[in-house]
């Protein structure tokens, strides 16, 4: 049993290792070598755990990789007049970024050359794309004006999780921000 604890012990430090690493680094300049010094290891041993460094990339993003077009399909209609601009399933999603702040910015500015280096760009056309789907609300506006808001809005995203206080301090100058967003432009 003591062998067991021990060994989840050891796995969580690699993940905390690695989640610094990968933050101070990015994926392409962070190396085993390096993560294995932060957990206090030696190298050889992250590899009893964890196949490779993209395998490894892959486990410390696991909180942060949703299914966006779920999320946004998932959301239903908000409340527009009541400045309720988030479905609960789009409030419980940006809260779990916010609670792993590190993770989101490494998924958005920290994954080149890994499968999730175009996360970004997705992320901003799902958005974009749940803008568009209230056409009574978007129908005037012009589409690049759309995409525009989209990337202002997920920038804003990031620069709330680059400054990250806490979950309460997030949310609330999220709504700040969506309120300021959807009244300034007529939504």
């Amino acid at each position: 049993m003591m062998a067991q604890v021990l060994k989840e012990e050891i796995r969580q430090g690699i993940l905390h290792a690695a989640l610094e690493e990968f933050y101070e680094n990015g994926y392409v300049q962070a190396t085993m070598r390096s993560i294995a010094d932060r957990a206090g290891i030696p190298a050889g041993l992250i590899y009893s755990y964890y196949k490779n460094k993209e395998a490894l990339f892959d486990e410390v993003l696991r909180p942060v990789h949703f299914d966006w077009k779920r999320v946004m399909k998932g959301s239903g209609s908000s409340d527009h007049q009541n400045y309720q601009y988030l479905s609960q399933m789009e409030e419980d999603c940006i809260r779990s970024l916010f609670r792993h702040h590190k993770e989101f910015i490494i998924m958005m500015d920290k994954s080149t050359k890994t499968k999730y280096e175009c996360e970004k760009e997705n992320l901003v056309c799902e958005i974009e794309g749940h803008l568009n789907s209230h056409r009574d609300l978007c129908r005037h506006y012009d589409p690049v004006f759309v995409h525009i808001i989209a990337n202002n809005f997920l920038d804003a995203l990031l620069q709330i999780a680059y400054h990250y206080e806490s979950e309460e301090w997030a949310m609330k100058l999220l709504n700040k921000i969506s309120k300021m967003y959807l009244q300034g432009i007529g939504f």
